[in-house]
């Protein structure tokens, strides 16, 4: 059934009628009284009453169109508009002469989406009536909306021709212009616009023209026009901006573009839109951090609750070192806005981007109970609890992930891999294995599992031909990850296969690995089995001082008598 919000419509003012005093012999009461008492009630807002009377009075009386008319509106509060447009056509179909009947179906024709059957009304009403402009202006509004735009320029013609040029209808040209891509005629018109009606509106639109064509000078000529004539015309100061900024004129870019990102008239999301998605990535950040500060200080303070700029604002401070005072403010966001999956969203990620997992915990959980829907959200609690150490909580909560996510979502495979790492860390083997191999029966190329499964293969010195081939994926996948490269080259090297695991080898530690006492131990290994003793130790000595807690001083000691020995 289709639905469409009450206030779609303008519903009619009522004038209210004299209450008529019900008879005391039923059969007395007609058709008319009926009707008479149910405008009655519906002026007095009792739809439930008004429906009744309305509905007796066109059982004794069918051809009453005006009390279909108002079951039609009846039907609309019920957002019941099948029933609305079929009460509405048996009106028009008893008074064909009605406007207002026509005007109203036509209405609800265009809100439902029937734009076809909503022109062919409208432009019958204007056959009738090509004095009433009201409908020429609504034709106008739902042609542009129905992408008929060459329609649109038609009936536009059509009131300047009845009620001559205006600036109301000349906007309405320019921006269909502009939307059909007739840039030079676009320009016309609203050369036409300025020297007839001049505004700031239009000198903003003819700046903008001349800036996507580079003709800077023109551009500020119009931007600074549209100033002089409404200094709070904001606006004119974001195209001004964007000029300078493009012409590397700094100083001027920061005077004008603070001037337009303290008003507070103007929308935020788009402030904050133009802040992540024009200035971050310009490089000004790094050659002018004072100046940029300053402006997203003043979009704060011009918009301190908004959650867009909070968002925005916090994931500024926190990727320059200013930790604090960027998690402040999205603690700030989500306190006033708790409700708001964004804010959370937003909150949870610098969260976990810096660590801080104790606060992250209770954040995530109470973000799961508003939105349980969100399974998702469950796995970054889990990470934050594997983080913390608690990897029987991370499983548990992998698990009730399980339950719920559906069998094709993209997710699932990471989830069975999350699983394995968490039973091979709680030291169950089995259940590690085997969420693994559920992971590859939906992916058999996915590295993270390839890679882990055959890392864990290799520490029990077991099935190792079975994880060389699973390793051998993951390199073929990313040959320059230096993780998978070391786990490559270190179960060539526990196949016997020095040669070649010297060769990833040494690719693990050129992307990367020098910063891995793990990666250096391998690497010492294998050059120590190629009898080359001196580099071997050399590289034991790296890992060392890398992580002194990995224990190498014994071992080292060791191969360096079994050295000496040969």
């Amino acid at each position: 059934m289709r639905s469409v919000i009450k206030s779609i419509l303008i519903i009619t003012q009522l004038t209210l009628l004299p209450t008529v005093t019900y008879a005391s012999v039923k059969d007395s009461v007609s058709a008319f009284d009926y009707y008479i008492e149910g405008v009655r009630e519906y002026a007095a807002g009792e739809s439930s009453s008004a429906d009744i009377m309305f509905s007796k009075s066109v059982r004794m009386n069918p051809e009453n169109d005006a009390a279909w008319y108002y079951m039609a509106m009846l039907r609309l509060m019920d957002n019941d508009s099948d029933k609305a447009l079929e009460y509405l056509e048996k009106a028009v179909s008893l008074s064909p002469d009605n406007q207002w009947y026509r005007l109203t179906s036509a209405r609800l024709y265009a809100n439902l989406g029937e734009s076809d059957k909503a022109i062919d009304i409208y432009n019958a009403l204007i056959t009738e009536a090509p004095e009433k402009s009201d409908y020429y202006y609504e034709l106008t509004d739902l042609l542009m909306r129905s992408n008929r735009l060459d329609e649109a320029l038609g009936i536009l013609e059509r009131i300047d021709q009845l009620r001559g040029a205006t600036e109301i209808t000349g906007n309405a040209k320019y921006e269909i212009l502009m939307a059909q891509g007739r840039y030079d005629e676009a320009e016309k018109q609203a050369r036409k616009l300025d020297e007839n009606f001049p505004s700031p509106r239009t000198a903003l639109a003819l700046g903008d023209l001349y800036k996507a064509r580079y003709n800077d000078s023109t551009a500020l000529y119009y931007y600074r026009k549209a100033v002089n004539m409404d200094p709070e015309f904001t606006p004119a100061y974001l195209g001004m901006a964007e000029v300078y900024r493009i012409n590397r004129d700094f100083f001027n870019f920061f005077k004008s573009i603070n001037i337009f990102l303290s008003d507070r008239d103007m929308n935020p999301l788009m402030k904050a839109s133009y802040i992540e998605e024009v200035i971050f990535p310009s490089g000004i950040v790094p050659v002018f951090r004072p100046q940029v500060d300053t402006l997203i200080n003043n979009t704060l303070n011009a918009h301190p609750s908004d959650t867009a700029i909070l968002s925005m604002a916090g994931s500024y401070f926190i990727a320059l070192d200013s930790i604090d005072k960027g998690l402040e403010l999205l603690r700030r966001n989500v306190d006033l806005h708790p409700d708001v999956k964004s804010a959370r969203m937003a909150y949870m990620g610098q969260l976990y981007y810096t660590r801080q997992w104790d606060t992250l915990i209770p954040v995530a959980q109470r973000t799961i109970e508003l939105f349980p829907e969100h399974f998702s959200l469950k796995e970054i609690l889990a990470i934050a609890y594997w983080q913390k150490g608690d990897t029987e909580a991370a499983a548990g909560l992998y698990r009730q992930i399980l339950k719920v996510i559906p069998e094709n979502h993209p997710m699932l495979i990471s989830c069975y891999g999350s699983l394995g790492d968490l039973y091979h860390e709680l030291g169950n083997r089995r259940k590690a294995y085997r969420y693994y191999e559920k992971g590859l029966r939906i992916d058999d190329n996915y590295s993270p599992i390839l890679n882990n499964y055959a890392y864990y293969l290799s520490e029990e010195g077991r099935n190792l031909r079975k994880a060389l081939e699973m390793s051998r994926k993951t390199v073929l996948n990313e040959p320059e990850n230096p993780t998978y490269l070391d786990t490559y080259g270190w179960l060539l090297y526990l196949t016997g296969d020095y040669q070649e695991a010297r060769k990833y080898l040494e690719k693990a530690k050129i992307y990367g690995g020098d910063e891995s006492a793990v990666i250096l131990d391998h690497y010492a290994e294998t050059l120590y089995a190629l009898k080359e003793y001196n580099l071997a130790f050399l590289y034991w000595g790296n890992a060392e001082r890398l992580d002194p807690d990995m224990g190498l001083a014994e071992k080292v000691r060791e191969r360096r008598k079994e050295a000496d020995k040969r």
